[in-house]
């Protein structure tokens, strides 16, 4: 009976006042509010703008620029826009510390639909009563719903002063394309129940809540039993999906813990406990919101008792949404305009030259002139799904000019584009700063940055796009095109599985450059790469005369296994646009494998494929493929001897050994560089840097390759294609160029006095794009 009765004790606890329950808010609790647009009823001089209070920024000082704060005045007020309808939690109001905390006394919390002024229409979430230095009030708003949070001083003539506002929602709405990090990742379980229960189905992209199918994780009945996955890097996880059983036992899923850490004590038992599965409905997904904890591992356990443990597909989404390594950059040297230009350093374009340095007198970023609300806005060709806008602030001064400027995105270019719908705010700008401004999916021709509000300069050092999903990199390697392949069956002599890796993508089949199976149950294909690729994408060509809905729901797996004909590897995803000569890009994330499977799962039909095209991760150099730079002609900054000539890193060989006399070095100063001339302009896929392993590896930590027109030490200021930073002994890097285009390869080290040594620098060329 025991259960019967704290069911009733936490209904009496819910049905209590709201105000008396309190609302006690989880560690890191996601804030809705950070770097949303903000706007207020008028603005102190200097440093008071509105978009302080939603920086992130606790810090109670007023003279440290982190409060918002208007002018005295009547019924002052300050809102932010949340960007949709939300159910708001708590919102959380930090005071000033330092001067004057009395004036927030009585300020009113609002939430609702009404913007700006017309705020103070929205219903009341509650009052601030607790207005000492530096006092934190969380305000509860028991999922009052509304797009703005307003605060407000009803009633009298005042300063309103607040050093952060910050907006926890109810639950955990999703992100829009906030990416599934668990996908494909190596995990763990405390034991497996057969050969059709691997721990690593809870990961593969397949929902099927049926076990019998082969796609959930099973352990054996035992104490205790959990199931990990290791992500690889620390997340700060947003939430976690958990898909339970739909055939039978659905039951044993109750009460299960989810687990956020970096521990792997007692199998991640130790970590911080992110939320418990109540709902266990046959095939439920339940959702157990994590607010941002931190942490590599996410385990799953039953607590406290004997059972099984099965988990048809757990999906962790990661909070933010930074660019992965190689991220395309899409802004880069498109057409750009601003509002005004400051001298002759100032130019638009220096803002997408792949340049990122934040010193303004190098002559990398924009500028124009002290104007009211300044904007630069770029074309980027056509309309684009876009992920996150990257923005590096000036490094040399004035840094703190940036606060506050919003990012756009749309397609109309009615006010210079300021007029599209708000992407979000930057709030971070310190010195040299890298804002990264999630967009989630965002669509628009352009991208535009203005400051609000006020009379500003704006100078940006670089602007990077970085669009959603996984559209093909400029000079990507298609490493499936002539691979042997094979399928279940074969419907005539001319639809053999080699024409689906033939380089056509003609979708008429009676052309004879489809791939094509007998009408069976669950038909499958399969390319052999020829070794182990990391695979970026599949892009999956269909047919177009005839049938072409036949390829909807056909799931991409990608793997070293040929066990069930690759059906056991990792699902990379799945075909969902089956129009007539539909193109579909299926985005794989580095999934490793050698094998790409195509196959249309629980059903009997025939498969056709036109084309597949295996898009691999990165840049590094297939074998074979012709060094540009060797034997080209050389020059560095200095020689420290007669053996470190800068023709050595262009010799051919990679020995690592400065004493065997194969590696250039320069004497010991401010920024050396070297450079080699490929005797002609060229797209540049890569550049492979040999590092010294004898001795001194570290001092190419943080070299510069840049790809450009200007020769020896101008190289320098040629766009920068990236950074070394693997600079262990004997370290090979591979910098991805993605077809930057120049004569001239440059490596630097910049912002330092040190030695340059280079045993070997290879340059390839790009290769015509898919």
């Amino acid at each position: 009976m025991a259960l019967p009765w704290a069911l009733l004790l936490l209904g009496e606890v819910l049905a209590q006042d709201p105000a008396a329950q309190g609302c006690v808010l989880p560690p890191a609790a996601y804030n809705a509010a950070l770097g949303r647009p903000a706007s207020q009823s008028s603005v102190f001089p200097n440093i008071s703008i509105a978009a302080n209070a939603v920086d992130g920024n606790r810090d109670g000082v007023w003279q440290h620029g982190s409060c918002s704060r208007t002018l005295p005045e009547r019924e002052p007020w300050w809102s932010v826009d949340l960007g949709g309808r939300r159910a708001v939690a708590a919102v959380v109001v930090k005071n000033r510390q330092d001067c004057c905390w009395r004036r927030l006394r009585g300020a009113q919390v609002h939430v609702g639909d009404a913007p700006g002024e017309r705020g103070r229409d929205n219903p009341i979430c509650g009052t601030i009563t607790d207005a000492g230095p530096g006092s934190l009030s969380t305000i509860c708003c028991a999922g009052l719903q509304g797009r703005y949070v307003s605060v407000l001083l009803p009633g009298r003539e005042d300063a309103l002063v607040l050093c952060e506002v910050e907006v926890v929602l109810e639950g955990c709405v999703p992100l829009p394309g906030a990416p599934n990090v668990a996908l494909g990742r190596a995990v763990a379980q405390s034991s497996t129940r057969n050969d059709i229960s691997l721990a690593a189905n809870a990961v593969d992209g397949n929902g099927d809540a049926d076990w019998e199918r082969g796609s959930c994780s099973h352990t054996e009945k035992e104490p205790e039993p959990w199931w990990r996955v290791d992500l690889g890097d620390r997340h700060l996880v947003y939430a976690v999906a958990v898909t339970n059983r739909r055939d039978c036992c659905w039951q044993s899923l109750l009460g299960a813990q989810v687990h956020v850490g970096d521990s792997l004590a007692d199998h991640g038992k130790r970590n911080p406990v992110c939320g418990a599965i109540l709902d266990t409905g046959p095939g439920s997904t339940t959702t157990v919101c994590c607010n941002g904890l931190p942490g590599r591992y996410v385990s799953v356990i039953i607590p406290g008792r004997e059972d099984f443990l099965v988990l048809c597909e757990v999906e962790v989404t990661a909070q933010s949404c930074l660019p992965p390594p190689g991220a395309q950059n899409l802004a880069l040297r498109c057409p750009v305009a601003q509002s005004s230009t400051a001298g002759r350093l100032g130019s638009a374009i220096n803002a997408v030259d792949g340049n990122r340095d934040g010193n303004w007198h190098h002559g990398s970023c924009s500028q124009t002139q002290r104007e009211p609300e300044p904007w630069w806005t770029v074309d980027l060709g056509r309309p684009r799904t876009v992920a996150a806008v990257v923005v590096r602030n000036r490094l040399d001064c004035c840094w703190h000019r940036l606060k506050g400027a919003r990012v756009h995105v749309g397609d109309s270019l009615a006010g210079h584009g300021t007029n599209n719908p708000v992407c979000g705010t930057i709030t971070d700008t310190g010195p040299g700063s890298t804002s990264t401004v999630c967009c989630r999916g965002l669509r628009g021709r352009y991208v535009t940055v203005t400051v609000p509000g006020r009379e500003e300069r704006l100078s940006l050092c670089e602007v990077e796009v970085v669009e959603q999903g996984c559209a093909a990199l400029p000079g990507a390697q298609n490493v499936a095109v002539g691979r042997p392949a094979t399928q279940s069956s074969l419907l005539d002599a001319t639809s053999g599985a080699a024409n689906a890796v033939d380089g056509n993508r003609d979708g008429n089949w009676e052309h004879g450059s489809c791939a094509h199976t007998l009408e069976e149950p669950e038909p499958w294909w399969r390319v052999d790469l020829g070794r182990r690729h990391l695979v970026y994408a599949v892009v999956v060509k269909n047919r177009r005369d005839c049938c072409w809905e036949r390829l909807k729901g056909a799931q991409v797996h990608v793997g070293d296994s040929l066990v069930d004909r690759g059906r056991r590897n990792p699902v990379c995803g799945i075909i969902t646009d089956a129009g007539p000569g539909s193109l579909s890009t299926v985005c794989c994330h580095g999934l490793r494998g050698r094998y790409v499977s195509i196959l249309i799962p629980g059903r009997e039909d025939a498969l056709a494929l036109c084309e597949v095209e295996v898009i691999r991760q990165g840049c590094a150099p297939l074998p074979g493929a012709p060094n540009v730079a060797r034997e080209q002609r050389a020059t560095q900054s200095s020689t420290s001897n007669p053996s470190g000539l800068a023709s050595k890193a262009v010799d051919g060989n990679r020995d690592g050994i400065w004493q065997h006399g194969s590696c250039s070095h320069t004497r010991r100063e401010r920024e050396p560089w070297w450079s080699v001339d490929l005797g002609g302009r060229r797209a540049v896929a890569a550049v492979v840097v040999k590092n010294r392993q004898d001795c001194c590896w570290r001092r190419l930590r943080g070299a510069q390759v840049h790809v450009g027109d200007a020769p020896g030490e101008r190289g320098r200021d040629n766009p920068i294609c990236g950074t070394i930073t693997d600079a262990g002994p004997g370290s090979l890097s591979t910098v991805c160029c993605h077809g930057l285009r120049g004569r001239y390869v440059t490596v630097t080290v910049p912002g330092r006095e040190e030695q340059l040594a280079l045993c070997e620098v290879e340059v390839y060329g790009d290769v015509p794009e898919l």
